[in-house]
């Protein structure tokens, strides 16, 4: 019998980065790949996409399940086809190394992400502008555009199977991070985004996402094989819903249906007797 240690240090990949992209557009990916190609993304890089030319065989989210257990890169980026590159290989590298000593928990990063309320931190270019915030990167923040995203593959994140469309698989992604103790970053890595996003799309899948994530973070009762506890986003119901009464009488409320169900399957099998 072998026995073997393993640790983060044993993980490997065949190569460092997986780059990844939904295609509706074989010319306007070709361009993207170059740009990539010609910033140094050659030597141990590989190239993977969903084709979606002649329709819509994939989601985003189906996509990015399909990547995540296909990539082999150490990193897998998640980029839209009307992206150029601007910054090189290089550069991209010493923002990993630099998340890596100052931020190791980090899971996920990209080029533009919300930080709170009216607070964003933005490093792209458009065809007409260059928007850079004025802040010192590396910018923690709570969700990612989805122009551009870099995933470390030894975080393991996964992505929602109950979400659908082609918006917030980038807030998705950062939230599932936070979920298993990882962080999220905007860098300093230009690229040239030739569009701002379809607005008026995202829309329509806004309230779809709101609903989904509203039933999972309000778990409620929580029953494990040694205790049991009451589990919800708010901070302030957790402390009073768990305190002696009215954690009791949450009690007494599980109870009572739970008792009743017995009461019924012990007389339906008389019956049947």
């Amino acid at each position: 019998m072998i026995h073997k240690i393993i640790n983060q240090n044993s993980i490997q990949f065949p190569c460092e980065f997986s780059i990844c992209t939904i295609v509706n557009d074989m010319a306007e990916y070709e361009m993207m790949k170059c740009s990539f190609i010609e910033n140094g993304f050659d030597e141990d890089c590989e190239y993977l996409i969903v084709d979606n030319t002649n329709t819509n065989n994939f989601d985003a989210y189906q996509a990015i399940s399909l990547f995540l257990n296909t990539a082999k890169g150490r990193f897998l980026i998640l980029v839209h086809q009307d992206v150029r590159v601007v910054d090189n290989k290089i550069q991209l590298k010493n923002c990993l190394h630099n998340l890596d000593i100052k931020h190791p928990s980090w899971a996920i990063c990209g080029n533009a992400g919300a930080i709170d309320y009216h607070e964003s931190a933005v490093y792209i270019t458009y065809p007409e502008k260059k928007d850079i915030t004025k802040i010192e990167f590396p910018v923690k923040v709570k969700s990612l555009d989805e122009n551009f995203l870099l995933l470390k593959r030894s975080s393991n994140l996964t992505i929602s199977t109950n979400l659908k469309g082609f918006h917030l698989y980038g807030t998705d992604l950062c939230i599932i991070a936070k979920f298993l103790g990882f962080t999220s970053y905007v860098i300093p890595f230009m690229v040239m985004h030739l569009s701002e996003g379809n607005m008026a799309s995202l829309q329509l899948h806004k309230g779809d996402f709101i609903k989904t994530y509203g039933s999972k973070m309000e778990i409620g009762y929580m029953q494990t094989t040694c205790t049991s506890f009451y589990l919800s986003n708010s901070a302030f119901k957790n402390i009073i819903l768990n305190s002696k009464i009215p954690f009791f009488l949450i009690k007494q409320m599980k109870r009572y249906p739970y008792l009743l169900g017995k009461l019924f399957a012990f007389v339906k099998g008389k019956i049947k007797q």
